[in-house]
This record gives C-alpha cells, structure tokens and sequence, in this order.
C-alpha cells in the first residue's frame, strides 16, 4: 500500500485525531480510521505539530531510517517527549484516541481493573465494547502493556489513546470517588446553546487542579485564582446555589492535607454540596477575594466585602462577602446571596386568620412605630416588605434605608447604606424627616440614636417600621427601654411587635398524618401551657380551633417521610411561625410603668396573644409542621 504526502493543515487535522467520547462510537471511530491513508512516523509527527514538515524532511535527509524505525531516537536527542512518540506511534498504528475529560465510561469498569493496578499502569479502563475491555492509555502500542492488562482482567483488550494528563485526572478523580470524598452534590450543567462541550462541577474541579502551581508557595500566593477552571468552579458554584434557592454558601478550610467543604444553607439547614483537595483551597479563596475586591495578601484579620456576580458573567446578584480567619494561617468564607426579590404577599406567610388581620390592621395606621423581631434570617425584612406592599399607593411617600438592599419594590425610595461615607440608619432618618415622607423603613434599631428618632418620627405623623434583633416581642420592649428611650414616648408610638421564626414545612406529598394517643394529647397540652398562666381548658380549647375539631379525637399530626418530590427529606419550603404584641391600652400603662417582660406577656397571652410557642404547636395540629421543627421556633 502506498503511502500518501503529508499535505493536511494544522487547523485542519486528520481524521485519526477526531476523538471518541463514548464505548458506543469507539467501532465507528476505528472503521473510519480503517479508511484513511497510512501515515509514515515523520507525517504523524507533523499532524501532531511535534515537528514541522521542513524537520521532518531534514531528518529524512540525515538518516532515511530515522522515521520508519521503532526506535526511541528522537526522544533520546530531545526533538520529540516520549508522551509525543507514542502518540505518533498510536496514529500510525491506526489506534483510537479518546477525549476522557467528557468520555462516558461504565460504572463497572474499575471493577475489572481496580484503581491501584490503574495507577501503576497510567491507564483508564472504561469498560466493554463489542466484547473487548476498552482500555485508556498514553501508549497504547507497548506490547509489554497489553500482556500485563490481559492477565489483570483476564478480557481481550482494547488499547486506546488518551492524552496522559488527562489520565492523571481522571485516577484522581477516581481516587476522591472511592474516598468517599468527590463532589457530593454536583448536577450536570445543561446543554448550552451554542454546541459547546458540557463540563460538570467534577469536570471543573479536574481542570481547576491541573492548573494550580502545586508548589509550597501556591497557599500562600493564591496561585490559580484566576485560572480558567477556578473562574469557572467559582461561578458555577454560585450559580448553583441560586438554581437551588439557597441563602447561603459556607466554604470551611482545614488544614494539612484535609479537605476543603462547601455546603449550602437552604431552607435553614447546611447541606454538603462539594468537597476539593486540600491544593484547591488557596486559590479558591484568593478568587472570591478577587471578585470582591479585598486583600488577597491580608490573611490575618477578617474582611468583608460583596459581589455584583453580573460582573463575572453571571445573573443579576448581589453576594455579601465574609471572610474569616482559623487556625494554620487558614480562612473560611461565607457568602450571602441577595438576589433583588420581589415581596411576598402576607396572605402567604403562614400568618394564622387572625395574626394576618392584625398585622394587616397596622399598616393601615397614619403614624406609629411597628417592630419585627427575631435573630438573622428569620424573615423579619420579608414581612416589613410585605406590609409595605399593601400600602405601596400613589398617595404614599415611601423612604427606607437599608443594609442590603434585599428586595425591590417600585415606587419605594430605597437607599443603601454605606458606613464607610457615614451614610448610617441615623443619618438617613434624620435625611427622610426632611424629605416629607408618609412612611419609613429603617433596616435595624441598632443603637440609642436611631431608636430615638424613629419614636420621634412615628409621634409626628409617620408611619415607622424597622427591626430588632431580641428573641420575643415582650424582650423587645425592654431592649428598647434599656437603650434609653423615654418610656411614655415609647409606649403611645408602639402600634405593634412581630416577633417571628421560620421553620421546615412538611412535604404536601408524602407527609403522614396520624391521631395523637391519650398520653401523647396530655404531653401536648402540658407543653402548650408551659411559661403562661393558660390553664388546661385554655389550651385545650384553643389547640382545638387552631385545628378546626370539637374534641382530641378529630386532631391529626404530620410527620415527615421522604420521597422525590422533597429530594426524601420530608420537608419542602418554610413557613412562618408568629408573635405579634398588640399595644393595648393596658400594655402601654405596663411599658410605661417599665414591667418586666414576664408581666408584659402574661397580660399579652390573657388578651388573646399567641406566643411563638403557642403558634408553633397550632400549626402542629392543623398539620402544617411536624413537632420536632415546632420545637425549634421556642426551644
């Protein structure tokens, strides 16, 4: 058979380069590569770009054995690596290549060939092929190599080419795998539009470490921060955790050769989304510093900082950046997403009847001050956005100031606070009373001064809503008191306090419901009434029109089962679970004689107040929430 010239371009290539990337095109691959013109191993040189055609007919012209012998030369005077004449030998022998970066192996194949004898061999196995075991390797025409492989499996064997490097990846991939300690959660991007190839976060992870300086000085130095895997790992690791509606995303370093975590809070709770070699951890922090624009050389003292994620190819999101350092000259970040929402209407809360007129009573006041309390993340912002949504008209001036700004609403004068300028929640008080305002949203009662002006405010004409963070609505007052306030002041501005938590919903699909025993509704009862002066006909008639009932008997609890449709957690979304203080007239004579909180709330609950436990455990049975996520609203 004659041989043909080499006349292919380099951008151009032959069809011996067109990889696989399945077991199934492997037969079509190798018929095509059947069809083609033998290359001599001077013509595979040049379609690799090894050497360029003028050497190849230089080194012809020296020795005209040179290029047709088996012989290691070129590699021995350095013209070529040995990586590179294998390669060439692999097209000259018409073998295979395959792309393992996005290659589709079976599940099994390192069951035939386990992962240390793969390591010893820099092969990959990936599995049958028209009754063959189809075997990866930078130099699959070593004979040497085959013999060994067919005694391992005991299976015909199907060498294959794949770039070494991409080998290396591909064990270590496997390695972290049977650790127990590859990605835990990483969905596979979908298909873009434009045919590009489709990387998973593993996939990402791989590229990420092949680019990272693997020397002592790459965790200090940050090396690889801005390689285009980490740029890549960075932002599909944000975007996936807005796909998946988490609050936020918890990167924890650890030290020596340890993983390094990452896990999503969602719906409340940390859960694991990925785990990256200990050579990752550096240069992913030193990324986020970089797209928040803080010292990536300060690793001493915490940082805070944010991120327009559209900045970077992203969607239109805000992350507030926390950096912290640990122990071993380490540091963990914590990333808030604020993502601009629009807000939710009250109805939607999970604001018992009655909380949900009362609540609603307060934005239709002129004046006076209206508190939400709770700790970090609670949803007090949502609610205060929730009310001003009902007020939101074209006869209504709205100022608010806040710190973020989490979400929009038009029509609503909304401004940023910025500390660093000296633009705080007092200053911009001070700034909306001149700015002839009918409502005002002040982010946080932080300090003295704020608190003072926002009493001022509502005792003047204004509508004032803000937040604090106590645990109940009858603490609340106190905290206020404690900071100064006047306490006749305080008590005729005060309209109300919503003191709230969010807890789990039970799934709507497999949540079970069954009736309490006698034991269980005695236990229930005990618990409902605990820390007020309730007594038991109390409670029982109360839990008993919280659920719709006339007697125990009717009232059913859920629990918490699993299934596809809560990913078989059990629960799916979250609601809210209330304490509004009403201020009557005989809880301003209270606030005014600076009661304690004790004497506060047993004259709130004799009026008809349902405390955060009370409204926990009525939800229980009107079977919205199970009794161990009730627990946590009061516990």
């Amino acid at each position: 058979m004659s041989r043909v010239p080499f006349e292919a371009p380099r951008q151009a290539p032959l069809a011996h380069l067109s990889p696989a990337r399945e077991l199934g095109a492997l037969e079509d691959v190798a018929r095509t590569l059947r069809s083609q013109p033998i290359l001599d191993l001077g013509h595979a040189f040049a379609a690799l770009g090894c050497l360029a055609p003028a050497q190849v007919d230089l080194l012809r012209s020296e020795d005209s054995a040179l290029l047709r012998s088996r012989s290691h030369e070129l590699v021995d005077r350095g013209l070529v690596t040995d990586e590179q004449w294998h390669h060439a030998m692999a097209l000259v022998a018409g073998v295979v290549a395959v792309e393992l970066a996005g290659f589709d192996a079976s599940p099994t194949a390192f069951a035939e060939l386990p992962l240390a004898q793969a390591k010893d061999l820099e092969v990959v196995p990936l599995g049958m092929a028209n009754e063959q075991f189809v075997v990866a390797a930078w130099n699959p025409t070593s004979v040497d190599l085959r013999r060994r492989l067919v005694s391992l499996t005991g299976h015909t064997v199907w060498l294959v080419w794949a770039n070494r490097k991409e080998i290396a990846h591909r064990l270590e991939r496997q390695t972290l795998k049977e650790r127990g300690q590859g990605a835990i959660v990483f969905t596979p991007a979908s298909a873009p539009r434009d045919g590009r190839t489709v990387l998973t976060v593993d996939d990402l992870v791989m590229q990420a470490m092949s680019e990272v300086d693997t020397s002592g000085d790459a965790e200090q130095s940050g090396s690889g921060a801005e390689s285009a895997g980490m740029v890549r790992l960075v932002n599909e690791m944000i975007a996936e955790a807005r796909r998946l509606q988490a609050s936020d995303i918890h990167i924890e370093t650890n030290p020596g050769e340890s993983l390094t975590l990452i896990r999503f809070r969602r719906d409340g709770d940390l859960e694991p989304y990925l785990r990256l070699p200990s050579r990752l951890r550096g240069p992913l922090v030193s990324r986020i510093k970089i797209m928040a624009r803080l010292d990536i050389a300060e690793r001493r003292r915490p940082q805070d900082g944010k991120i327009d994620f559209s900045q970077f190819g992203g969607v239109p999101l805000e992350l507030r950046v926390a950096v912290l350092p640990t122990h071993d000259g380490l540091e963990d970040v914590v990333l808030r997403l604020l993502e601009s929402a629009k807000p939710l209407p009250l109805a939607s809360l999970g604001l018992q009847p009655r909380d949900l007129e009362l609540i609603s009573s307060f934005s239709s006041r002129t004046f006076g001050l209206v508190l939400a309390a709770g700790p970090t993340g609670s949803g007090k912002t949502t609610t205060l956005h929730s009310l001003l949504a009902q007020i939101n008209t074209a006869e209504r001036k709205i100022w608010t100031a806040e710190d973020p700004i989490e979400i929009t609403q038009p029509g609503l004068r909304q401004v940023q606070m910025n500390e660093k300028i000296g633009l705080n929640f007092a200053t911009a008080m001070r700034s909306f009373l001149r700015a002839d305002p009918d409502v005002i949203m002040i982010g946080e009662v932080r300090d003295a001064e704020t608190a003072k002006i926002a009493i001022e405010a509502s005792l003047t004409g204004h509508l004032v809503l803000s937040t604090l963070h106590t645990n109940n609505a009858c603490e609340s007052v106190v905290r206020l008191l404690d900071l100064g306030m006047d306490p006749m002041n305080f008590g005729d501005s005060l309209l109300g306090i919503v003191a709230q938590r969010l807890v789990r919903s039970l799934c709507p699909v497999c949540a079970q419901h069954r009736r309490l025993s006698v034991p269980e509704w005695d236990t229930l009862l005990d618990e409902y009434r605990e820390g007020s002066r309730l007594t038991r006909e109390q409670a029982l008639q109360r839990l008993l029109a919280a659920a719709g009932v006339e007697s125990p008997d009717g009232v059913q609890v859920g629990h918490a089962v699993g299934c596809d449709h809560c990913k078989s957690k059990g629960y799916k979304g979250r609601t809210g679970v209330y304490e509004i203080l009403q201020n009557h007239r005989e809880i301003r004579s209270l606030i005014q004689d600076r009661a304690r909180p004790n004497v506060i709330f047993d004259m709130a609950v004799s009026m008809g107040m349902r405390s955060l436990r009370h409204d926990a455990l009525e939800k229980v049975v009107q079977g919205r929430i199970d009794l161990k996520q009730a627990r946590t609203a009061y516990l």
